[in-house]
């Protein structure tokens, strides 16, 4: 299981992934090669009921 604290969303292309594959922290996008990415903050979201 992956936790949100563990996300990056990249800028240039949109996609989520890993900070870490194992012990190595990933510095860019596995698929666009990108390095601007932001991370995903866990925000709380309203359910319906």
């Amino acid at each position: 299981m992956v936790l949100l604290e563990e996300l990056r969303v990249c800028k240039n292309c949109g996609n989520v992934f890993s900070k870490k594959a194992g012990v190595t922290n990933i510095s860019e996008c596995p698929q666009c090669k990108g390095t601007s990415f932001e991370e995903i903050e866990n925000t709380d979201v309203l359910s319906q009921e």
